[in-house]
């Protein structure tokens, strides 16, 4: 009996033994990766001590290479035509040669983008083919390059690449792709809304994608920002920046002149506007009464007004539901 009790208390006592240990070791480990996460973490505390409180961990840090950049819309504002660069042919051009009769897609890109900007353009070069509007022919493209030292011949080249992708040959004369000087890249940068900036550490530019819609006149008047652009809404983008002058169709003028669309900046895309409904229904009702009243107005405009009187000396016979002939007196 004692023999069983003495093993019974050693084997209590090896389990709290053990136990002891993996609270020790648990303890241990806990404590480990506290301190690890401290460590990763300094860096960030170094760098801003006003994140220390707010977000220690830099969960919700913007990365610095992004920092200082995107996209501030000014819509409405006028782009100066007289900014200077260099085409694709090294060629002495203004900004403003590319306004006038068709509305300008316009965007900020560089030949050495390791690859947002070759993601940027052959997605909406993609897009293109698939709407009933021309390079060209209805709207033009026009690239400027974001690094001041880019040359000529890059630019060459990437306007042969994306013209042999869209396949349209009568839209050669669409695409252009200009360099220019720092001074006139940023002023053309800023009226835009367009923030970048050179990141030494890398050697690239950092910048945001997106297209920007310019009026005939030089106004601008859309952002189409990402990397996905809907057919459907690169239409209504151009019909709108166009001022109405291309997309023929009634049912374009109609959408348009109602209002029916408005463009949804969070989406990146033109929505059906629930007022519209209200205009189609006092539209279809317009029509139905003009549809309605004017055969009638005509009609009753082309009856005779000497309509001869009933005779006043007739008899009906009630009876027999006839009209008796009258008599005379």
């Amino acid at each position: 009996m004692l023999r069983l009790e003495a093993a019974t208390t050693n084997n209590n006592q090896m389990q709290n033994t053990i136990s002891q240990s993996n609270s020790t070791l648990n303890a241990k480990v806990l404590l480990s990766v506290l301190l690890l996460m401290c460590a990763c973490a300094s860096p960030v505390f170094a760098d801003d001590p006003a994140i220390k409180d707010k977000d220690p961990l830099g969960i919700n840090n913007i990365p610095r290479a992004t920092q200082g950049t995107g996209v501030e819309p000014n819509i409405g504002t006028m782009i100066d035509p007289d900014i200077h660069f260099h085409d694709h042919d090294n060629r002495f051009v203004k900004i403003g040669d590319y306004f006038g009769d068709k509305p300008l897609m316009l965007s900020f890109n560089y030949s050495n983008c390791p690859k947002l900007c070759s993601v940027q353009l052959e997605n909406m070069v993609k897009s293109l083919g698939q709407i009933k509007f021309k390079v060209g022919v209805d709207f033009d493209m026009v690239s400027v390059s974001i690094d001041p030292l880019e040359q000529t011949s890059k630019a060459r080249e990437q306007k042969d690449k994306y013209v042999h992708m869209y396949n349209q040959g009568e839209s050669v004369d669409g695409f252009h792709f200009l360099t220019g000087e720092e001074e006139a890249i940023d002023y053309l940068a800023d009226l835009c809304g367009f923030k970048y900036k050179y990141v030494p550490s890398q050697k690239l530019y950092s910048h945001p994608p997106v297209f920007i819609l310019v009026a005939p006149d030089g106004k601008i008047v859309r952002y189409i920002p990402g990397l996905n652009y809907e057919p459907d809404t690169i239409e209504k983008a151009l019909i709108e920046t166009s001022e109405g002058k291309i997309g023929g169709s009634a049912f374009d003028w109609a959408s348009y002149a109602l209002g029916c669309f408005v463009y949804d900046e969070s989406r990146g895309k033109y929505t059906f506007e629930a007022m519209a409904i209200m205009r189609i229904g006092g539209l279809l009702t317009v029509v139905g009464l003009i549809v309605g009243l004017v055969p009638y107005w005509f009609f009753r405009k082309g009856r005779p007004d000497d309509i001869q009187a009933k005779p006043e000396n007739t008899d009906f016979d009630t009876e027999n539901d006839i009209l008796l002939s009258p008599t005379s007196e």
